[in-house]
This record gives C-alpha cells, sequence and structure tokens, in this order.
C-alpha cells in the first residue's frame, strides 16, 4: 500500500482567534504533498472532505479506500476532482485510460472502482492534486483540459 493519510478535526472558530502563526500552520497547513513515489491524503471532519496528491514514478499508484470512509472502495460514497500539475500520465478509471498532460483536470464520479495514476517519465513524474468530498448522485467522469478550460 503506497497510501499515507491523516485525519484533521474540525476547530472552534472561537479557538481558532486565539492561534499564533505556528498553531495556525499546524491546524490548517497541509505541507506533505506531492512525495514521489505515493499517495497523500488528509481527511478533515470539514464536510468530510480529503485533499490529496498522487505522485506516481516508477511504479502505478492505485487510489486505495482508507479506514474513516468505511467503505470497500475509495468513490463507493465520493467524487474525485484530479488536476495535473507535473509531467504527462495517465489516470484510469475502470479501465478507460485519460491521457493527462500539464493542468488537465479530470472529475470522477461516484461509483468508479478503481483509479490508477501513472507517470510517462519517472525522471518527470505526474504531480495529481486531489480533492474528494462525498457525493448523492452519480455523474459521469469527465476530462477537462487546460485548452478547454
Amino acid at each position: 500500500m503506497n497510501t499515507n493519510y491523516e485525519t484533521r478535526y474540525a476547530s472552534s472558530p472561537s479557538t481558532v482567534k486565539t492561534y499564533d502563526t505556528e498553531a495556525l500552520r499546524a491546524e490548517f497547513l497541509i505541507d506533505n504533498l506531492m512525495q514521489d513515489g505515493t499517495i497523500n491524503l488528509t481527511y478533515t471532519h470539514y464536510d468530510r472532505y480529503i485533499a490529496g496528491s498522487a505522485v506516481p514514478t516508477s511504479e502505478a499508484l492505485t487510489l486505495e479506500t482508507i479506514d474513516p470512509l468505511k467503505a470497500e472502495y475509495f468513490l463507493e460514497r465520493r467524487e474525485l476532482g484530479i488536476i495535473n500539475v507535473g509531467g504527462n500520465g495517465t489516470v484510469t478509471v475502470d479501465g478507460e485510460v485519460f491521457e493527462m498532460g500539464l493542468k488537465d483536470a479530470l472529475y470522477i464520479g461516484m461509483g468508479s472502482k478503481e483509479v490508477v495514476f501513472k507517470s510517462e517519465d519517472a525522471s518527470h513524474p505526474a504531480k495529481y492534486y486531489l480533492n474528494s468530498a462525498p457525493a448523492h448522485t452519480n455523474y459521469p467522469t469527465k476530462k477537462v483540459s487546460k485548452a478547454e478550460a
């Protein structure tokens, strides 16, 4: 398993007002994104939102469920948005391959069982920024290229 995750809890607005810079950074800054060869996720108790990244190098990375989701697979009850901020690569969703260049985006709807991230060149890997939220309706997977945006 090449997936790391952490859980963050919601903070009281009145408590946050008392935080100094160090406490604010500890509470809200996600500074471990974009590590080669891993998927890093931060599950928050702010609407069960997940921010994360996938940086496949020499091996593909498969999106796996994490314990807080209490689900058989990651997108059982969630949707996922992806933006590639690195080199060229592909994202395969239930067998359908999407080529992802710099700043290309991909939306993956609820119910997709297998998501696999790959890089075209391990020395200049794709760097996928991930956002996921609970979903209540399934919408089709759709790629939006930088040119279309």
